[in-house]
C-alpha cells in the first residue's frame, strides 16, 4: 500500500498536468464589484500584505498543497519553496502520509522549510490521521498551520481509496483540542456547505478553506487513472464562488471576527481579478496549486513523457517562470484594489459585491446573505 501511495503522487502530478480546469466553472463571472471611477489614492500607496498564521507575509496569495511524498519531487517542492521565500508567500505542503508510513521520504517535505526558513509553512494531513501523527507531520516541517483535507468524493473515486468517513469529524475534533499551531480543515476541489460549516466552526476550527469546483478536479484525474470518464461524476461539487459564499455566511452566523479565523479561497482561481472578487466577498486569502504546477513543469518535460519529474538541472530557470506569473497575478489584483478604491486588504474586505445568475439564484434558494465588512 505504501508503495502504490508513492506512485500515486506521481500519477497525480502527470493528471494535472495533463487535464483542463472543470467541467465545472468556478462561478466568479457571476461577481461584479463595483468601479470607482474617483479612487483617493495612489497606486503606489497600495498594501497587499496581511498578517497569516502569526506571521507578515507580502500578499494574500498562497501556494496550496501540490506534492510530497516520493524522493522525485523534492526538487519540486525546493523550487515552490524558493519561489515562496523570495516572493514572501505562504505555502503548504502536499498530504504527509507517505512521510508518516515511510520516514525515509520526510525530506521531500522537510526541503520546503530548508528553503524558506522564515516564512508560513503549513502541515497537511488526512482527516483519518491522529492526533499523534498529525503532531509529527508539524514537527517535521516547523509549521505554522496544519490543513486536514477533505477529500471524499477523491476517495470514492479511487479503487483503493477509503470508504470509511464516520470518525473524520472526531479525528478533527481531537486535533483542533491538541494542535500547537491552527488547524485549517480543507476542501480538495468539491465545496464546503454551510452545513459543514457550521459543524467545523461548532468544533473549534476557525480556518476554513473551501476547496470549490472548478479548478484541478480528482475526480476526474483519478479516473484518468483508470482510464475512466464518468460526466456526472466530473461535475459534482459546489462551485468555488458558492461555497465560498456558503462558509462566509456561516462565519456571520457565528459571529466570528475577521482577526479571529480565516477564511481561505481555492478553486480554479485562475487571474487576479477573481481573486479580488474573493477577497471582496470576505476570504482573508486565495489558493493555487494546479496552475503553479503548469508553470513549473509543462515546458520542461511534456507530460506524455516516461520520465515525469525533472532533475534540478531541469528546473533552472523555472523560479523565474512562475514568479512572473505571481507578478502579473499580483499586478491584476493591485489593479482590481485601485479600480475598487481599496489601499489596503481590510478596504477591499468592505467593497460591494453584485451577484448574478447563477451565483445569484444559489444564495437566494440557499437564503445566504453576504454582509459586509466582516
Amino acid at each position: 500500500m505504501d508503495n502504490l501511495r508513492e506512485v500515486r503522487k506521481i500519477d497525480h502530478i502527470r493528471q494535472t498536468l495533463a487535464l483542463e480546469d472543470g467541467p465545472q466553472d468556478n462561478g466568479f463571472s457571476h461577481v461584479h464589484l463595483i468601479h470607482n471611477a474617483l479612487p483617493a489614492l495612489n497606486v503606489e500607496e497600495i498594501d497587499l500584505s496581511l498578517s497569516f498564521l502569526g506571521k507578515k507575509v507580502n500578499s494574500p496569495l498562497l501556494i496550496n498543497a501540490i506534492t510530497g511524498g516520493h524522493q522525485s519531487v523534492t526538487e519540486i517542492n525546493r523550487r515552490l519553496a524558493q519561489v515562496a521565500a523570495r516572493k514572501g508567500l505562504a505555502l503548504a505542503v502536499g498530504s504527509q502520509s507517505a512521510g508518516l508510513r515511510n520516514p525515509e521520504l520526510w525530506s521531500s517535505y522537510s526541503v520546503v522549510r530548508e528553503n524558506h526558513p522564515d516564512g508560513v509553512i503549513i502541515a497537511n494531513v488526512n482527516a483519518d490521521t491522529t492526533v499523534t501523527e498529525a503532531l509529527r507531520a508539524i514537527e517535521v516541517i516547523e509549521a505554522d498551520g496544519i490543513q486536514v483535507h477533505l477529500n471524499v468524493a477523491q476517495e470514492l473515486a479511487m479503487k483503493e481509496g477509503d470508504r470509511h468517513f464516520r470518525d473524520w469529524i472526531k479525528r478533527i475534533s481531537d486535533l483542533v483540542q491538541h494542535s500547537p499551531v491552527p488547524v485549517i480543515v480543507k476542501e480538495v476541489g468539491f465545496g464546503i456547505s454551510k452545513e459543514v460549516a457550521f459543524e467545523l466552526l461548532d468544533r473549534g476550527v476557525t480556518y476554513i478553506d473551501v476547496g470549490g469546483a472548478g479548478g484541478t478536479n480528482f475526480v476526474s484525474i483519478e479516473l484518468r487513472r483508470q482510464s475512466k470518464e464518468n460526466r456526472g461524476f466530473e461535475s459534482w461539487g459546489i462551485p468555488t464562488a458558492m461555497t465560498l459564499g456558503e462558509v462566509i455566511w456561516a462565519y456571520q452566523q457565528k459571529g466570528i471576527p475577521f482577526h479571529e479565523g480565516a477564511v481561505i479561497a481555492t478553486g480554479g482561481i485562475r487571474n487576479g481579478w477573481e481573486a479580488a472578487k474573493a477577497l471582496a466577498m470576505g476570504a482573508t486569502a486565495f489558493g493555487m496549486a494546479g496552475s503553479i504546477l503548469k508553470r513549473l513543469l509543462l515546458s520542461v518535460v511534456p507530460s506524455q513523457e516516461e520520465r515525469l519529474i525533472p532533475q534540478s538541472s531541469d528546473l533552472n530557470g523555472r523560479i523565474e517562470a512562475v514568479e512572473d506569473y505571481i507578478d502579473d497575478f499580483e499586478q491584476e489584483l493591485l489593479q482590481a484594489m485601485v479600480l475598487t478604491g481599496s489601499q489596503n486588504l481590510q478596504d477591499l474586505h468592505g467593497k460591494p459585491c453584485i451577484f448574478t445568475g447563477r451565483v445569484k439564484e444559489w444564495f437566494e434558494q440557499r437564503e445566504i446573505v453576504i454582509q459586509r465588512n466582516r
